[in-house]
């Protein structure tokens, strides 16, 4: 009979715990607040800027080793993933606290939140597809691609999907209308980090290079017909674009170097910004960059690229999203 009861208490005891575990709290995150939050993957932690007093609110130590996150239309479901996770897990902001659970399997490398705001595309390198769900974690279509699958970009007006490939040279073209894959057409090795010019039909694609050949130039394609067209020297590794206004903003992380370009590639201005950098974004006139190995985000104004602030993040940022105030 003691026996028994034992048994029981014990049951009751691991099962409070793994239920604690599994709702563990995390300070909430206001809802009024405009936030920038980084992934970061030494230390598994992600770390929350407010926006407006450009200063680090607090960090969030987590379970499992998430490399990327998306923040849903409702901005408060923070979608997270990665390769060696199991499922993509959604938190809420407000709230603190993991909310749900998609069953995915391992092998989530990236993902995006499409135009149309209801679905998401989800990259993954262990099956080599890229899987689309609904907000609901309900999956709904899938599309093959070459081998280890990385970047994907979208075409908001032919709506299209571009998916890169990290060991095979050649494209992917995905029809988000039709749900279907569309002919490829080659490009060069190792590709990485993409910019669509979709009024000049140009895909601008940087890359880590081959063996020992170092990436130092971007790769401009035809991006209907996949026509090599000219290279850009970027030095080196140029591994992620954003263009606005007319101009085109290229990291090149292995030598820490920001580049301002025209649309025809002509060099305005440049600075050495963090160290090893992976990771900007754009929010009105103001870059983010995450600094890899220096473990810091910094805040450039995009016109003069003169940097504004640095605020140092937990150990190595790989991925940056935003949520702006209403």
């Amino acid at each position: 009979m003691m026996q028994s009861i034992h048994r029981v208490v014990i049951f009751l005891v691991v099962v409070f715990l793994l239920t604690s575990c599994e709702n563990k709290g995390y300070p909430p995150i206001q809802e009024d607040r405009s936030i920038a939050a980084t992934v970061n993957i030494k230390d598994q932690t992600l770390s929350f800027i407010d926006l407006d007093k450009m200063e680090k609110m607090l960090d969030w130590e987590m379970d499992k080793p998430y490399t990327g996150a998306i923040i849903l239309p409702d901005g408060d479901t923070l979608l997270l993933y990665g390769k060696q996770v199991e499922t993509v897990d959604l938190y809420s902001l407000k709230r603190g606290q993991k909310i749900n659970s998609w069953k995915t399997g391992k092998g989530i490398v990236n993902g995006k939140l499409l135009q149309m705001g209801s679905e998401i595309a989800l990259v993954d390198q262990n099956l080599n597809k890229i899987r689309f769900f609904n907000l609901n974690g309900e999956e709904q279509w899938k599309v093959s691609t070459e081998l280890n699958p990385l970047t994907i970009l979208e075409a908001e007006k032919e709506k299209k999907l571009f998916v890169l490939s990290f060991n095979k040279e050649k494209l992917t073209v995905i029809d988000l209308v039709k749900k279907k894959k569309m002919d490829g057409y080659s490009i060069h090795p190792s590709a990485a980090g993409a910019w669509l010019n979709e009024e000049k039909r140009e895909i601008w694609i940087g890359g880590h290079g081959s063996g020992a050949e170092i990436e130092k130039d971007i790769h401009v394609y035809d991006s209907v017909s996949g026509n090599f067209k000219r290279k850009i020297s970027a030095p080196s590794m140029p591994i992620n674009f954003i263009g606005n206004n007319n101009h085109v903003f290229v990291l090149s992380h292995g030598t820490s170097k920001l580049y301002q370009l025209d649309d025809e590639g002509n060099v305005i201005d440049s600075i050495v910004v963090g160290a090893n950098p992976f990771e900007m974004l754009l929010i009105d006139d103001q870059l983010i960059i995450a600094g890899y190995d220096s473990n810091d985000l910094h805040f450039v104004n995009a016109e003069d690229l003169k940097i504004i602030k640095t605020i140092s993040v937990g150990n190595g940022p790989f991925q940056i999203v935003v949520r702006e105030r209403k």
